[in-house]
């Protein structure tokens, strides 16, 4: 369709604003479908800038929507596209590929309207610099719309900083597990948090050790076993446990530290000497030096290393607010709780959040579990 310069005047004289989006819908159809001649494009162009400035919105989301697709549209054009109203920036936002990733990262950076995000965490390609600029407005909606997008590339840190902060939405979880492509440390954490039928989706993508997964449905045994101490048990019955404990192949991380979130200092003592096979007593000093001592106690026992520096920040706090495993207090998960609240561990400490899964599974009384 051949255009002339006398459509430009026809659309400076138009007064209807429904002629104008018909006059202009026109020739954006055939610019971006390349019809024109070098002459043509020229008069289009400068036809679409005239637009741009059209004080009616369906002119110029026509414009986006029929431009949003070109590979030659002018960059300012798309550029003045994007940043007009969110009716009129969302074909571009999502399609253009005109729009460069400082653009893209730029426009997220300035808004925080939650449909101009989410446009763009549907783009065919979304780079890991701009979910990550994305991920930072913090916005459930572009998180989710992100996660359902798998042509988005988001690295470890990034879906770990998701599971940190939103580890309390069902929703956000379910979309992390459904998205796949997980790190498998990150896949365990989920294991422990989300539904059946999602565990039953990480055991198929991730094939999880049975560990993992026994540790999961044990946690009402274990909890039943660390019930029936008390106070008055005796040191030697404390030592017969944690050797049947052992010899099963039940003496696990999570019941280790399910002992330190109920304050039990007898039973982690007796386990960590257990597994580092030395004498209780060395084990008993060794963690009341909660630097280079328990660092000792805990590399010989073979537990994972990664969980150390969190494993060691609990047992601190758990020292202090046991008078060093002298007595317990009454409240003492509640004032757990609030110092680990306090102190920001979640955020602050690599792998707080798995031991703290595990502290929030202790929520029920051990004896009635």
């Amino acid at each position: 369709m051949p255009i002339q310069a006398s459509d430009l005047q026809r659309l400076l004289q138009e007064p209807s604003g429904t002629a104008r989006e018909e006059i202009a819908e026109k020739i954006a159809k055939g610019y971006a479908s390349g019809e024109f001649n070098a002459a043509e494009k020229h008069i289009a162009t400068e036809i679409f800038r005239l637009l741009l400035n059209d004080i009616e919105v369906k002119v110029r989301k026509m414009l986006s929507t029929q431009l949003a697709s070109s590979m030659d549209a002018p960059h300012d054009i798309i550029l003045t596209l994007a940043r007009d109203i969110a009716e009129v920036a969302l074909p571009v936002l999502e399609q253009s590929y005109v729009l460069s990733e400082d653009d893209l990262i730029a426009i997220t950076q300035s808004t925080q309207d939650a449909m101009l995000m989410s446009a763009i965490a549907r783009r065919d390609t979304v780079s890991r610099e701009l979910s990550e600029v994305l991920l930072k407005k913090s916005n459930t909606v572009v998180i989710e719309t992100l996660l359902k997008n798998k042509s988005a590339t988001i690295d470890a840190k990034n879906l770990n900083e998701v599971y940190s902060s939103c580890g309390d939405n069902s929703s956000i979880l379910d979309l992390m597990v459904k998205r796949g492509g997980l790190p498998v440390t990150l896949a365990e954490k989920l294991f422990v948090a989300v539904s059946d039928e999602m565990k039953k989706i990480l055991t198929q993508q991730y094939k999880l050790s049975l560990q993992v997964a026994d540790d999961t449905t044990k946690d009402v045994r274990e909890l039943a076993t660390l019930g029936l101490l008390d106070a008055d048990m005796r040191t030697m019955d404390i030592a017969k446990l944690v050797n049947q404990l052992y010899q099963q192949g039940r003496l696990t991380l999570s019941i280790i530290i399910r002992s330190l979130c109920l304050g039990d200092m007898r039973f982690f003592e007796h386990a960590m000497a257990k597994l580092a096979d030395v004498p209780v007593t060395n084990a008993q000093i060794l963690v009341l030096d909660t630097a280079d001592g328990f660092a000792s106690l805990y590399k010989t026992s073979c537990l994972p290393m990664e969980l150390y520096p969190a494993t060691r920040y609990l047992l601190k706090i758990v020292l202090e607010e046991t008078s060093y495993g002298r007595f317990q207090r009454t409240d003492f998960r509640q004032r757990l709780a609030s110092r680990l609240a306090q102190d920001d561990a979640a955020r602050k400490i690599e792998y707080m959040d798995y031991l703290l899964t595990l502290i929030q599974n202790n929520a029920r009384e051990p004896a009635t579990a």
